[in-house]
């Protein structure tokens, strides 16, 4: 991620790839909740993830079986910084034996950060879009 003295000068763009209820909930609004995360989780430690590149996130909507969706969701640079400071961690996508070749890396929001998550969220510094 970029330090302070790097930020960018625009919005960091990154996909999440999910299942169709949990898209439309996050488009309406509706704030991450560990409880509902680890419910609906596949692999992997908790958190909310969010690929830098659509393709990356393609794939992890198609794990969702039939009506996968891919959200684009937009940051501000002070968002991003915000986040960084409460844990949040810019990496390689995780992979396993059967990964496929990821285009790029991820943005890792732990559930410690959902609240600053979605308080980002509802001052307009992060904003959701279908993708």
């Amino acid at each position: 991620m970029q330090t302070a003295a790097a930020q960018p000068a625009g919005p960091l763009t990154f996909f999440h790839g999910t299942d169709m209820t949990s898209a439309l909930q996050l488009l309406n609004g509706a704030a991450l909740d560990a409880a509902t995360a680890g419910a609906r989780k596949i692999d992997g430690p908790p958190g909310f993830f969010l690929a830098a590149e659509e393709s990356d996130a393609e794939h992890f909507a198609a794990r969702r079986g039939r009506g996968g969706a891919v959200l684009r969701f937009e940051l501000s640079p002070s968002a991003a910084q915000q986040l960084m400071g409460a844990g949040a961690v810019r990496r390689p996508i995780p992979t396993g034996p059967r990964s496929p070749a990821f285009a790029g890396d991820e943005l890792h929001v732990p559930p410690g950060a959902y609240d600053l998550f979605d308080r980002l969220r509802r001052a307009g510094e992060i904003k959701v879009v279908p993708a």
